[in-house]
């Protein structure tokens, strides 16, 4: 079993540096002294929990002395958990709550949250009902959707968690494409709107009228400065799995696209104006 945040091939790869720790005959505790890190997320990366940047693979293999053939096994294994590929198959195998509550952990442990999408409401920003129709429409019906919808829900208390700088930019698509019936939809857009109000929270649109030759090909969301001792996450759900990228300079081109579609954006006053035009424009009866 798995998660959007973890896969398999991050577990062998925490199995490999446990085996390694332990023929260099090592606790837990002294290697990481000497890797300078806690116990609890060595811990963590050995169970496949955390990931390993390359750097603390790179010090993990000098301190325990590996084979050239380790070096080689670890090190490509690692280059691949940077930037991971799974399977909604895997990430589901636990039930469509389970993956609320997994992307609540991640948004937990971040301090810096940003989040780009182009065709959808983002799923900390939606209406119950909103999210209702998303869920019931992508996944199968057997699947606990009203408790996955509940979990998304409760997701949403980070929105008033005042450490946190709580970040989005939504294309103007999203806004106009129909996710449900009208009224659904007009009371999602009233929702935004009153989010995009809110001085704590930075919600921006971005218009079609401003779109310039900037990269927005897809959506993401980049987890950073995290308190869990993680290293910075961009978490892109893909049709046909989440992917995970983790390797900093990646992750650097994803910060920096974000904030040049920040740029292009309309927050504050000017991003809830053109909600609402947009909302009576499309559901002049609701």
């Amino acid at each position: 079993m798995t998660s959007p945040f973890g896969t398999a091939r991050q577990r062998t790869l925490g199995a490999l540096l446990r085996r390694l720790r332990k023929q260099a005959g090592l606790s837990g505790t002294a290697l990481a002294k000497q890797l300078a890190v806690s116990q609890s997320h060595l811990s963590r990366v050995e169970l496949g929990a955390a990931a390993a940047t390359r750097e603390l693979v790179a010090s993990w293999l000098d301190v325990t002395g590996a084979s050239t053939a380790d070096r080689t096994t670890v090190t490509e294994l690692s280059e691949r958990v940077a930037a991971e590929f799974g399977t909604w198959r895997e990430a589901l195998a636990g039930g469509l709550a389970k993956v609320q509550r997994e992307y609540a952990t991640a948004g937990a442990a971040a301090t810096t949250f940003m989040t780009f999408v182009p065709g959808l409401v983002p799923g900390l920003l939606q209406t119950p009902e909103y999210a209702y129709q998303l869920m019931a429409r992508d996944n199968d019906p057997d699947l606990d959707i009203a408790e996955a919808v509940a979990a998304r829900m409760q997701r949403q208390s980070i929105l008033t968690d005042r450490s946190k700088q709580l970040r989005f930019v939504i294309a103007e698509t999203a806004l106009l494409w129909r996710m449900g019936p009208a009224g659904v939809m007009a009371a999602q857009l009233d929702r935004l709107a009153s989010l995009a109000a809110d001085p704590r929270l930075d919600v921006r649109v971005l218009p079609f009228a401003n779109t310039g030759p900037i990269w927005h090909d897809h959506g993401f969301t980049i987890y950073a400065d995290r308190a869990d001792g993680e290293p910075d996450l961009v978490n892109i759900e893909l049709l046909t799995g989440p992917m995970n990228v983790r390797d900093p300079d990646q992750v650097r081109q994803y910060r920096e696209a974000y904030e040049r579609l920040a740029a292009l954006s309309v927050g504050g006053g000017d991003a809830v104006d053109l909600i609402l035009r947009i909302k009576r424009e499309s559901y002049p009866d609701s």
